[in-house]
């Protein structure tokens, strides 16, 4: 009887070890409305943490960047990353006024802003909310975004200075070598989905609308966003806890058919 017992608690385990389909966990959403703009200077960063229930502590590293065009040639430049309660993220660049006119936003209003998150595994992005804003009193307002995505190689806490500050604009699509689109928005301050291919990368970039197919001025804030690692990482974390579980519920029945 015991032996059998213990047969039939190996066989058990043996089965908990297989890989199965595990559920896709809750998105981690980084805030990103907290901070102050005491002595901002261009290429700062700022650091945000997210916790997922299941996986633990998410971390982002943001830095601002804008597209300037200089004789035909447009290139990179580090910019003021600001950060507004509740809006969110926005960017502050050389031709800005010091933010006059609601030019304190992610704008494509002549230069054209954008953020690098730098993380700290490779997610997937999936929603992120828009504060929409008028710049320069522009009529319908917009929120329209480009979207691009990368495996960059680059802890997360490591600045990326060196890949893009004062580079042709031509560097991003290095950078970001695994896609870009557009994210259409539209006037009102909104939450919506922003990588409807499902991608996943360490190094994203959200930025105003590279394209403007439109011809409005984009401007926004950005104030949360939601991601998810990719499977290898969360398959096996959640997978290795119902491990660690099993097995020690195996040991007790086996310890319980011993004593018996």
């Amino acid at each position: 009887m015991r032996i059998a017992s213990l047969a039939a608690s190996a066989a058990a385990l043996v089965a908990i070890a297989a890989p199965a389909q595990a559920a896709e966990p809750t998105p981690a959403v980084f805030s990103l409305n907290t901070g102050n703009n005491n002595n901002v200077t261009d290429g700062n960063a700022r650091f945000f943490s997210a916790t997922s229930a299941q996986l633990g502590t998410y971390n982002v590293r943001v830095t601002a960047w804008t597209l300037q065009k200089v004789n035909n040639v447009t290139y990179i430049r580090d910019s003021k990353l600001m950060v507004y309660n509740p809006a969110g993220l926005a960017i502050i660049s050389g031709d800005d006024n010091s933010g006059d006119n609601n030019q304190h936003t992610i704008d494509n209003e002549g230069q054209k802003d954008f953020l690098v998150l730098q993380f700290d595994r490779n997610v997937k992005l999936t929603t992120a909310k828009f504060t929409t804003y008028s710049v320069l009193g522009a009529d319908p307002k917009d929120s329209d975004a480009t979207i691009m995505v990368g495996d960059s190689n680059v802890f997360y806490q490591n600045s990326i200075a060196s890949l893009l500050n004062d580079k042709n604009s031509s560097v991003l699509s290095t950078v970001f070598n695994k896609g870009s689109w557009e994210s259409l928005g539209g006037a009102t301050d909104n939450t919506r989905d922003i990588n409807p291919n499902r991608l996943y990368g360490d190094i994203w970039l959200i930025g105003a609308s590279f394209v403007n197919a439109d011809g409005r001025i984009d401007g926004f804030k950005l104030s949360n966003l939601a991601v998810i690692p990719e499977p290898a990482t969360w398959a096996m974390m959640i997978g290795g806890l119902g491990l660690v579980g099993g097995i020690a519920r195996r040991r007790k029945a086996v310890n319980r058919a011993t004593a018996a």
